[in-house]
C-alpha cells in the first residue's frame, strides 16, 4: 500500500513515499519562509521520481504539530484537500511522539519567545500532554525524567526512522471536516 508521508511542523518540510513500512523516497527541504510555495511542488516531485499518481496513494501519514504555524495549517490544508478530492483517510500524529524514537523521551520543540512545547512519553504513553512552556521550567523536568533521553527541536532524532517506528501510533481521522492543526499556543 503506498502512503504519503508529510511533516512541515518544523524549519524543515519531511516528506516520503512508502510502501506500507518501507520508505521508497525520502525528502528533507529547508522552508526559509516559502512553505506554501514549495510543499506541493515537492510532493509532486515526489511522486514523479517514484512513478506514481495521486489515486495511487492510499493513506496520507501527517504531522499535525505543534510547530510552525503556516507549516501546520498547509499540512493540515494538503491532507484534507487530497482526502477530499483523491478519496483518500489521512493519518496523524504529534510532532512530540514523533520525535520520540522508541515511545520514550523527554520532547522539546522550540516554540518561540523564550517558550517551548514539551511533552513526555514512555513506551509509547504520555506521561506530560503536549503543552507549552518558558524554557527554564522544561530544564527543571529533565532532572525529574531523568531515566527518559530528552529530544530537541529533531536534531538528535532521524524523524524517517522514527516514522516507521511509530506508523502504529498514527491515528485515523474520522472525520476530514474535523482535522484540525494541533496548536498549544494561539497563534500571532
Amino acid at each position: 500500500m503506498i502512503n504519503l508521508f508529510i511533516d512541515a511542523t518544523q524549519s524543515y518540510c519531511h516528506l516520503a513515499i512508502l510502501n506500507d513500512q518501507i520508505i521508497v523516497k525520502k525528502m528533507k527541504v529547508k522552508t526559509n519562509n516559502n512553505l506554501t510555495e514549495m510543499i506541493v511542488e515537492h510532493i509532486e516531485n515526489l511522486l514523479q521520481l517514484v512513478k506514481i499518481n495521486h489515486q495511487d496513494v492510499k493513506k496520507i501519514l501527517l504531522v499535525v504539530g505543534p510547530g510552525s504555524f503556516t507549516g501546520v495549517r498547509i499540512g493540515v490544508l494538503i491532507a484534507k484537500a487530497w482526502s477530499l478530492v483523491y478519496q483518500i483517510p489521512v493519518y496523524t500524529i504529534n510532532a512530540l511522539l514523533l520525535q520520540t524514537p522508541n515511545g520514550s523521551g523527554l520532547s522539546i520543540l522550540d516554540a518561540r519567545g523564550d517558550l517551548v512545547y514539551v511533552s513526555a512519553y514512555q513506551n509509547n504513553k504520555c506521561l506530560i500532554k503536549p503543552q507549552v512552556m518558558k524554557v527554564a521550567e522544561a530544564e527543571l523536568l529533565i532532572p525529574q525524567y531523568k531515566y527518559l533521553s530528552v529530544y530537541i527541536q529533531y536534531k538528535s532524532a532521524d524523524i524517517f526512522n522514527n516514522l516507521i517506528y511509530h506508523i502504529s501510533n498514527f491515528k485515523k481521522v474520522t472525520n476530514i471536516h474535523k482535522l484540525h492543526p494541533l496548536y498549544i499556543k494561539q497563534p500571532l
